[in-house]
């Protein structure tokens, strides 16, 4: 999560202060990146160009190495060089399957060992996002079918089956006591309880997935989709990206009838492929409430999409749940 740099300030401050705070945050990212240059041999080539976000455990840069654009990540703290490792590590393994054609992801460049830095080649390309704001029918049709094959791709060769355990999940929603739309979450947590007792210990489909699957980090350059940021190797339900990626295009648009928008989900399953039960329906469900309670919750949505998912989960709350396909 991007630190935001006004976040420690009163609402008095003046927004030069919160200008000021940002180029400390950059300055102490700068040093503290040339700090772990200094103990390792030197890069020939590399000349860092500009800061481009300051997070919790690491720092992103523009930079170029020996002419060639790339982006460097500096992964900071006691476990900055485990991090950056495994970060390489994950994007040189789904290289080598999307490496070319129209489902791919960016170019790993170097790891500079003991360091916590890693690179990676920058990536033209126009966000998914904000082709999605704005997208046709047909258009989003083609994009949702896409992304849902990138995601099939990406994990095609790591998936495994294991039970299900919905609390966590229902735990993991912030409080809405301050929220103006507490009622409604509240709402939410008591349909999300509904439905876990039928939830409990039912197959659901893991995989090693991207970490972060979001129409954000996928971009559209010509025919191909290209991921980036990919920094996870944890083993997550493959139910649960889906319907992150779907609550997200669903804050661009008025919802339909249902609890999700019947031609979104068969969009992007066409292009993942089929869900074995019960993930087509009720895990799915589960996860897609969760999912938009979380983008409700969040400050950083503007107010047509803030209305359009207030809107979807009012329509959640009030569609029949469906029960769990009995399996052996």
């Amino acid at each position: 999560m991007t630190v935001d740099p006004a976040q420690d300030l009163t609402p008095d401050q003046h927004p030069l202060d919160r200008q000021a705070q940002k180029r400390a945050r950059e300055n102490a990212a700068f040093a503290a990146l040339n700090a772990a240059l200094q103990t390792h041999p030197p890069l020939n080539g590399l000349f860092v160009e500009d800061c481009l976000h300051v997070a919790d455990n690491r720092a992103v840069f523009s930079a170029r190495l020996n002419d060639q654009a790339v982006v460097l990540k500096h992964f900071h703290g006691g476990q900055g060089p485990a991090q950056a490792a495994l970060v390489h590590a994950e994007l040189t393994s789904r290289y080598q399957i999307m490496q070319s054609g129209p489902l791919r992801v960016c170019k790993p460049v170097a790891l500079l060992e003991g360091t916590g830095i890693t690179l990676r080649a920058f990536q033209t390309g126009i966000r998914l996002d904000r082709i999605l704001q704005t997208a046709d029918s047909p258009t989003r049709r083609q994009k949702l079918h896409q992304a849902g094959a990138w995601l099939g791709l990406y994990t095609h060769d790591r998936r495994s089956m294991a039970r299900f355990g919905p609390w966590k999940w229902i735990k993991s929603l912030p409080s809405a006591d301050t929220s103006p739309y507490k009622h409604l979450l509240n709402d939410l947590k008591a349909n999300l309880r509904q439905q876990a007792p039928d939830l409990m210990g039912v197959p659901v489909q893991l995989a090693r997935t991207h970490g972060d699957f979001a129409s954000l980090n996928l971009l559209c350059d010509g025919d191909a989709l290209i991921g980036i940021d990919i920094e996870n190797q944890h083993s997550l339900a493959l139910t649960k990206d889906i319907a992150r990626f779907l609550a997200q295009a669903q804050s661009y648009r008025p919802p339909e009838s249902g609890w999700l928008p019947k031609s979104d989900l068969t969009a992007f399953l066409t292009g993942f492929g089929p869900l074995p039960a019960p993930d087509q329906t009720p895990l799915l469900r589960f996860f897609y409430g969760v999912e938009l309670g979380k983008r409700l919750l969040s400050d950083s949505a503007p107010e047509p999409e803030t209305a359009n998912l207030a809107a979807a989960l009012q329509a959640y709350i009030t569609s029949p749940i469906d029960k769990p396909v009995p399996t052996d």
